[in-house]
């Protein structure tokens, strides 16, 4: 029996001492993203590097650390980091008429005239225009947006966010005329 004891203590000590020390385990809904879109119990974390992802058992029995976190509740997702991303401006732009790429305003007005034959909306919305990538670097007008589409509003967003062509409708509509006050900031 002593020896049986023994052995025993033996064995989980060796168990133990085998376990690889980490920085932080995190257990979880873990989804991989790997090519099999697998989901696992947790996340092993070690000198800011995914060392494991999979079940907890395993987990448990090949890593020690002294920081857990349990997120029974959180979607986890190692290695997904955002560098700067606006997930739900990209999901958003998704109806709006894309002018990214576009080599001229010409190529702007294509695009819209295009788009405008399945959009179902009451007004138009774009976004991606960039100016310095056409041969004329000059900010367009409203005149051609007028011409074509009179009573219809239409906001074209630049690339950057930071600018807007709208047509008269547009600007009628929210109220925007010569004398309209822009704030100082």
């Amino acid at each position: 029996m002593k020896y049986l004891l023994t052995t025993v203590i033996s064995l989980i000590s060796a168990a133990v001492y085998c376990q690889q020390p980490v920085d932080l385990i995190i257990y979880g809904k873990t989804y991989t993203a790997d090519s099999s879109f697998n989901q696992t119990d947790g996340v092993v974390i070690d000198k800011g590097k995914i060392v494991f992802t999979g079940d907890k058992t395993v987990i448990t029995q090949q890593y020690a650390t002294k920081q857990t976190l349990n997120l029974p509740h959180a979607a986890i997702y190692p290695g997904f980091i955002d560098a700067h991303c606006h997930f739900s401006g990209y999901a958003l732009d998704a109806y709006k008429c894309d002018l990214v790429g576009t080599t001229s305003f010409n190529d702007v007005i294509k695009r819209l005239v295009t788009y405008e034959q399945t959009n179902k909306l009451t007004w138009i919305y774009a976004r991606g225009w960039d100016q310095n990538d056409w041969t004329n670097k000059q900010f367009p007008t409203k005149d051609t947006l007028d011409k074509l589409f009179p009573d219809k509003p239409v906001i074209l967003k630049r690339i950057d966010g930071h600018a807007v062509l709208a047509n008269q409708k547009a600007l009628d509509l929210a109220g925007v005329n010569q004398s309209t006050a822009i704030p100082e900031y």
